[in-house]
């Protein structure tokens, strides 16, 4: 179960991928939600509520889908939704109390207050304790152990049930040898000079993402590089102003679909979101061979860390984002940094990932025939 396709959503992508394995294994596999233009040929169960009051529309699709599920009864139930009628719940986008948490960091108290009593915030942290607290959750599907801890501190959620199953990527695709392919074409059409240091943004969504940050934090580094912006947002104008304030040079380049010769042109990768459950953004950074500068609220941290713990700060400590900036640049000059980066990413493979749900899936009785890689 999910909502709905975008191109740009990085969870939707991965459910997308998933699809796509679990029926090369012999899964048989269905998608309910509002609608979907994903890649694969599944059958689709439109469930398409009334999206009005906006604070509600997580609540109304809710009760449409388990409303409609109640036909489906030898169907396991997963939902990348937070709903109280799934079998198995995907955290993909983290734990919403935890959100807010963060978001309130960075706020005044009467502004922060503002966002805990805000009616949209109220329903989704209540469907999350409901869903949590429903006898029929046989298990939670976590891509970071930060997601798994979020779980059990807000909602006192069974430790055991949680399952930790990491995003994959696709390593053949997302390797160092892209940067021989496509830096040179890509810097020329830019007209980036190819000495030129580029820090790389990948993510829609500018605010949670921390792209205010990001430019703050290279405005502090004093580092002489261009950064570059790939994703979508409403109000991308306003960002191309507080760069052009803070003297950093910012290439809007929007939504596309294929980031890969981004990574493969840029030097380092910058993602110090408020709060982000795992970016696979960070992972194909890696693969490619960059270094990545994240925060701590982002569940990316462990392997980002692997490659120097300093390139992890907290979202909102502009002095530690600028050193952390500086430090990526410095690793991105040594030639050692491409393995050892790689290497990291290794860990993250898209078969891998299927294997571990593929076994979760036969210990709760389904897909017994499917065979692991």
């Amino acid at each position: 179960m999910r909502q709905r396709f975008s191109s740009f959503g990085g969870a939707e992508l991965i459910l997308d991928r998933t699809m796509a394995a679990l029926q090369e294994r012999g899964v048989d596999v269905a998608l309910l939600g509002r609608s979907w233009s994903g890649g694969r040929d599944v059958e689709f169960i439109e469930c398409n509520p009334s999206r009005f009051p906006r604070f509600l529309r997580e609540r109304k699709f809710a009760d449409a889908a388990c409303g409609r599920l109640v036909q489906e009864n030898d169907a396991l139930v997963q939902s990348h939704e937070r709903m109280p009628c799934c079998d198995l719940f995907r955290a993909g986008d983290g734990v919403h109390a935890a959100f807010v948490e963060h978001r309130k960091r960075g706020m005044g108290a009467l502004a922060g207050t503002a966002l805990s009593l805000h009616p949209f915030h109220r329903s989704v942290i209540a469907l999350e304790r409901e869903m949590f607290a429903s006898p029929r959750l046989k298990a939670v599907i976590a891509n970071s152990q930060m997601v798994a801890d979020e779980i059990v501190r807000h909602f006192n959620f069974a430790r055991e049930k949680i399952h930790l199953v990491p995003n994959g990527i696709d390593l053949a695709r997302f390797h160092p040898d892209a940067r021989a392919r496509f830096r040179d074409e890509t810097r020329h059409r830019l007209g980036t000079d190819e000495r030129k240091p580029v820090a790389l943004f990948v993510g829609s969504g500018y605010k949670r993402k921390g792209l205010d940050a990001s430019i703050a934090a290279l405005a502090k580094s004093g580092a002489d590089a261009e950064l570059w912006v790939v994703g979508h947002d409403r109000h991308p104008s306003a960002y191309q102003r507080l760069a052009e304030r803070s003297g950093v040079n910012l290439r809007l380049i929007g939504p596309v679909n294929d980031p890969l010769p981004y990574y493969a042109s840029a030097d380092i990768l910058v993602l110090p979101s408020i709060y982000d459950p795992f970016p696979s953004t960070a992972i194909e950074a890696l693969a490619c061979g960059l270094p990545v500068v994240t925060s701590t609220s982002c569940g990316a941290k462990e392997a980002v860390g692997k490659l120097d713990p300093d390139l992890v700060r907290d979202a909102y400590d502009m002095a530690g984002l600028a050193d952390a900036v500086t430090r990526a640049l410095a690793l991105a000059d040594d030639p050692r940094t491409v393995d050892r980066a790689r290497a990291i990413a290794n860990d993250y493979d898209m078969n891998a990932m299927i294997d571990l749900l593929l076994r979760l899936y036969a210990s709760l009785g389904l897909g017994k025939e499917a065979r692991p890689s």
